[in-house]
């Protein structure tokens, strides 16, 4: 088979959804198992540099995890030929793409499925100008026709491309960079989303961070990331979508508001708090039993306490609100559960360094939920979970700090516990100090 027709028709075998997803993998794999050393030595001097970035495209598209098609085997494969292309290019395992390959690859493989659509009016479309770079750009230079969605491989050779791109070069690429992040966070399709934000976060990963800032890339993200902070639970994707959705969230913040000195820093981070802060609140309502989403919720907390300090206990009241209530639920019905509880104990240490004066207002609401999650510890149904251990520390860490924070109100309630139970609470009673 001629080189350029087997890496057409790999790429063509993609447009194959419908498949069952193991018996598509495996033909997948058969297929990339049709020596690409082939093509790729004998007829060597033959195929242009063209093609063989071309090729480098289509191999990469199975070699991303995360797709129906790129199973390990299926992997692992790609990697190998990937391996046998590079050495045309001029590249070794290690390198980044030169822009040349980069630009190449997006226009040949990426660009027309998202591509141009004949006739757009500029003026209806969307449009954006990166600030202070010179650098402008129009989602009207891509489709809304969505042919990516019948052939997402263009979106996995994307997504490998963009992590090999030096950070030097983003600029030059980035009318081929945005508009296919912001084409996929902006999709109503919540794996689009996903896919999308993995894409941002690799941007936000290489790129310099004084550029994103300066040229409004990180602004535009910003702006465009703010739907994926909404649970969304069809398609299962629900909790992940929350938790990549907010780690963009809070990494474009520290990229747009660097300096903590600056007025503007504390501005925008009021707001950009105020949102966050809103948005685990209110999703916390619909997440209702789904304790992955919870825990994405939960996992939350942390980095807000981070970047705000002891400004967070202006939302101190609703977030130990929602971390009380999952330490309420019964730890030993399901290690999921369990790994909650191990989540909102972490969040609440987070709360507690950030602002422990403030938090003793609550600490008779947080002992009384950490008292529940350790009886649940103790339960006969508990004893085979691998993680009861650990989140019987992590209470007794949580409690640790209270004492330290306010020992006498702490100290009151902890002793009352163990005379209603001193079975249940030794543990904690031997926590206290000799003088309680």
């Amino acid at each position: 088979m001629e080189y350029e027709s087997y890496y057409t028709l790999l790429w063509d075998r993609v447009q194959r959804p419908n498949e069952d997803e193991q018996c598509y993998g495996n033909i997948n794999a058969k297929l990339l198992q049709f020596s690409a050393a082939i093509g790729s030595t004998n007829n060597a001097k033959g195929i242009s540099r063209e093609q063989w970035i071309d090729s480098l495209a289509v191999a990469a598209s199975y070699a991303v995890p995360g797709f129906e098609w790129s199973s390990p085997e299926t992997r692992t494969l790609a990697d190998r030929w990937i391996a046998e292309i590079l050495p045309h290019l001029g590249l070794d395992a290690g390198d980044k793409l030169s822009p040349e390959i980069f630009q190449t690859m997006c226009t040949n493989r990426v660009k027309p499925y998202f591509g141009s659509r004949s006739g757009a009016s500029q003026s209806s479309q969307q449009s954006y100008v990166l600030m202070n770079s010179g650098v402008g750009g129009s989602k009207s230079l891509f489709s809304d026709t969505d042919r990516w969605r019948k052939q997402p491989q263009c979106i996995a050779t994307f997504t490998w491309a963009l992590r090999r791109i030096e950070d030097k070069d983003i600029a030059g690429s980035i009318s081929l960079i945005l508009p296919v992040i912001l084409a996929l966070v902006e999709d109503y399709d919540s794996q689009a989303k996903l896919w999308g934000l993995r894409a941002a976060q690799i941007l936000l990963d290489i790129g310099d961070a004084e550029f994103l800032r300066k040229s409004g890339i990180a602004s535009v993200v910003e702006k465009s990331t703010r739907d994926c902070l909404v649970f969304r639970s069809e398609q299962g994707l629900g909790a992940k979508l929350l938790q990549l959705g907010f780690e963009c969230a809070i990494r474009l913040a520290h990229i747009m508001y660097l300096q903590r000195d600056d007025a503007r820093y504390t501005t925008h981070w009021w707001l950009l708090a105020e949102m966050l802060a809103e948005r685990v609140v209110a999703n916390s309502m619909y997440v209702s039993d789904n304790i992955a989403a919870n825990a994405a919720l939960c996992e939350q907390i942390a980095p807000m306490c981070e970047a705000l300090g002891p400004a967070v206990a202006r939302y101190l009241r609703p977030l130990i609100g929602i971390l009380t209530r999952n330490l309420q639920s019964p730890i030993y019905l399901s290690p999921l559960i369990c790994q909650l509880h191990l989540v909102a104990m972490r969040q609440l240490q987070a709360l507690m360094s950030a602002c422990p004066q403030r938090t003793l207002l609550y600490s008779a609401e947080v002992i009384g939920a950490l008292a529940i999650s350790w009886s649940g510890t103790l339960h006969k149904q508990s004893s085979g979970m691998s993680d009861v251990a650990q989140a019987q520390e992590l209470a007794l860490s949580v409690l640790r700090q209270l004492i330290q924070a306010g020992p006498d109100d702490v100290c009151a309630a902890v002793t009352r516990l163990h005379e209603a139970r001193p079975d249940t609470f030794a543990k904690w009673k031997e926590m206290l100090p000799t003088s309680a």
